[in-house]
């Protein structure tokens, strides 16, 4: 039987430092209720894009605190029987790491950690513009599927496998619980040839290998530790690759593809289109029966879900809540219904790398400023990146039908009512407009949810006697 985990993932910067965060666990303990708290990257990093690209995997940053905080905020967690997740960036360093510095003076040891051509070939970056860039001192081209200055570790080298044993065994040493892998189906390249998918050319080379499900394995394959993959590939990540990384690798993932269905083509944020609700909810209900997958309406790498589906926040609870789903995550901020930020209309207030490349990719399409501006607020990253408005945790607890009560009362019947904890999904109705009507049946009982979207009709879960056990308003 499959465990059931809820997760509560938190970017650092939107809490604060490491100090902040564990002030904050009692609260999140009271509401939240999570078994697991994922932090994304707290590793030393020169910060060009928000940490995910780490200079030192065993040094905590210093904007965050130091080991002694660490030990600390460990500590609390246990206190209240929580364990804490670390993001494991695998797929490529910072330029600034010292494998990198030692790599491109070609020393004996490190030469080989990353991937180096004499010739570059025709593969795009995931984040826009050329995936291979010159080396000056290396005198070579350095493959980096991210940003110029995340370059691409070499994984066919069992020097860097023995590097991230390494890592995580350093980690737990300290108490860890798990990790979250990023981009975890990246890790190896098919072959260094040219590619032919046009949007992200030579995607398909390096897009979940047989090489890469091979590498997690060795690194990943313990019992002692809980693992959260995050594969990319959008709606072309399909089930059956889902089910070999989970299988092999992982104790669940969510695929991003799930989201994205709503409002995008493929996941391409850079041209995100009306809501479609009825694609979004059929695709999210077939998702949801996957014993492992995680169900996630927001992350740090999405604007924020009121926003994005112009829905109630207690209406989304419900949604990610009363599907079947063994691993829900749970952001930060949206269990007090945060919404995106009034961000600035100058692109050099963001600082996020991919809002960055977001603006240039528009502008070079031929959109105006205003045109790629208002694209870049809508679709931007950094609207899940900003501070959290922790006074609202105090207004919301006090209100019995605010957004957190009813994250509460739902996560409470998530965790205990047999009905929800082992119900088959039964699909009534979806609509364009986004009511969506579903069962949830077990042991004779049938328990029915009314969610409207468009906030038209109260959304309630009604159980077997006819009981409104949650209502929206």
């Amino acid at each position: 039987m499959v465990e059931r985990k809820l997760i509560y993932q938190i970017y650092p910067t939107a809490v604060g430092s490491l100090r902040d965060i564990t002030d904050k666990i009692p609260q999140i303990a009271e509401y939240v209720q999570p078994d697991y708290i994922w932090l994304n990257p707290i590793f030393a990093s020169p910060w060009i894009d928000g940490g995910y690209d780490v200079s030192d995997y065993k040094k905590i940053d210093p904007r965050f605190g130091n080991m002694n905080d660490f030990r600390h905020l460990i500590a609390t967690a246990k206190k209240y029987k929580i364990g804490i997740l670390l993001d494991l960036v695998m797929n490529h360093t910072s330029s600034e790491h010292e494998w990198f510095k030692k790599s491109e003076r070609h020393d004996p040891k490190y030469k080989d950690y990353y991937v180096w051509l004499d010739r570059p070939i025709n593969w795009k970056s995931i984040f826009g513009g050329p995936a291979f860039s010159y080396d000056e001192t290396r005198g070579k081209y350095y493959l980096h599927l991210y940003d110029k200055a995340q370059p691409d570790l070499n994984f066919n080298n069992p020097r860097v496998i023995r590097e991230f044993k390494e890592i995580i065994d350093f980690w737990k040493q300290y108490g860890v619980a798990g990790f979250r892998v990023d981009s975890a189906n990246t890790l190896a390249e098919d072959a260094l040839k040219s590619g032919i998918l046009p949007r992200i050319t030579g995607f398909f080379n390096y897009f979940q290998t047989e090489e890469t499900v091979d590498i997690l394995e060795k690194v990943l394959a313990r019992k002692d530790i809980f693992t959260l993959a995050e594969p990319i590939g959008g709606r072309i990540l399909g089930k059956s690759r889902f089910r070999q990384l989970t299988h092999m690798a992982f104790d669940a993932a969510f695929n991003v593809g799930t989201i994205d269905i709503a409002d995008t083509f493929f996941s391409d944020r850079y041209h995100m289109m009306p809501v479609n609700y009825k694609r979004w909810l059929k695709y999210l209900a077939s998702w949801s029966t996957e014993p492992k997958f995680s169900m996630a309406l927001e992350s740090h790498d999405t604007p924020r879900a009121p926003s994005r589906f112009h829905a109630d926040p207690r209406v989304l609870a419900m949604l990610q809540l009363l599907l079947p789903s063994n691993y829900p995550c749970i952001y930060n901020g949206q269990e007090i219904g945060t919404k995106n930020p009034k961000l600035s209309n100058n692109i050099d207030d963001y600082p996020g790398v991919q809002s960055r490349m977001m603006y240039r990719t528009l502008r070079k399409e031929g959109k105006t400023k205003r045109q790629a501006m208002t694209a870049v607020r809508l679709a931007s990253r950094d609207n899940a990146r900003q501070p959290i408005d922790w006074g609202e945790y105090i207004l919301q607890s006090k209100d019995e039908e605010s957004t957190l009560r009813i994250y509460q009362k739902l996560i409470n019947l998530w965790r205990n009512d047999p009905v929800l904890v082992n119900g088959k999904l039964k699909v009534k109705k979806i609509t364009k407009t986004g009511v969506f009507d579903f069962c949830r049946i077990f042991d004779g009982k049938t328990y029915k949810v009314h969610l409207d979207l468009s906030n038209k009709t109260v959304s309630y879960l009604e159980n077997h006697e006819g009981q409104k056990l949650i209502r929206s308003r």
